[in-house]
């Protein structure tokens, strides 16, 4: 993903968008790359790609730099369009494929834009679960790898059931048999997944509460005050917990649990 300088728009119109999806479909015929899932909104984008050649870096030059010479061209602009090198995750497990695919199809909807995601214009989503012709250009055969023994069609009709939940992922879990794999291992990857991305700030406030470890789980009995100190710290930092939830948890004021992150954030900043 990446977003405009200074939070700035990307997306003037419609034309804009035509122009960047036209790029990503010569770029990635150019590097070999599939194109699973993208979506764009004023200011940013977001797109999941599988890079068989591993060449992510040459084709997202290619793409925003051309695009980036576009905009200055038509709006009569210098400078940097993108605020800086794009965000990329590596997509280690097919269930943190579903985590990325879910944050990117309900972008729209976290922002206020529409109700439904496949009401999105500029979304892969609607065209991903057959309600729009799919376009030669967007690979949709991973659905076949989160719902094997599926024909394609069953596998789209299940992932746009399954984007119905309230908590997709965790839904995604409870409907599969995963052979010898325990299932609360799962849980764990995708909570290590989604913390991260909780950190760096990637996620959506609406999605952050998915598979997140509870508050009891993040502060279990016996804790010292020292590893209640960092306990606090990745409930807030990590795992998205307000300051005022984790005070009622513990039972202590809020001014307190503030004064707590505050000291354990200069030591972690001063390398303690």
């Amino acid at each position: 993903m990446n977003r405009g300088n200074r939070k700035a728009r990307i997306f003037e119109d419609d034309r804009d968008r035509r122009r960047f999806l036209r790029l990503l479909i010569e770029e990635k015929e150019t590097y070999g790359v599939d194109f699973l899932a993208g979506c764009e909104i004023g200011n940013h984008f977001h797109a999941v790609v599988m890079t068989p050649h591993g060449n992510l870096a040459d084709f997202m030059e290619q793409w925003e730099g051309r695009f980036a010479k576009y905009s200055n061209w038509r709006y009569e602009r210098v400078g940097h369009l993108f605020q800086g090198r794009y965000r990329d995750i590596f997509i280690e497990h097919d269930v943190h494929l579903l985590v990325a695919l879910c944050y990117v199809f309900l972008n729209p909807v976290c922002a206020g834009l529409v109700a439904k995601p496949e009401d999105y214009k500029w979304s892969s989503y609607a065209a991903t679960v057959g309600l729009l012709t799919l376009p030669s250009y967007l690979s949709i055969d991973w659905l076949l790898t989160l719902f094997p023994n599926c024909s394609l069609k069953e596998a789209q009709q299940r992932f746009h059931s399954l984007m119905s939940e309230a908590k997709p992922a965790e839904a995604y879990i409870r409907q599969h048999e995963f052979g010898a794999i325990d299932p609360d291992a799962l849980k764990r990857v995708i909570r290590s997944y989604t913390g991260e991305q909780l950190r760096l700030g990637k996620l959506p406030r609406m999605y952050r509460s998915d598979l997140r470890s509870s508050l009891a789980e993040l502060f279990p009995d016996g804790m010292t005050l020292s590893m209640r100190g960092d306990a606090i710290y990745d409930a807030h930092v990590t795992h998205g917990y307000r300051l005022s939830e984790i005070a009622r948890e513990l039972r202590i004021s809020p001014a307190r649990v503030s004064q707590i992150y505050r000291r354990i954030r200069v030591s972690r900043r001063n390398g303690g």
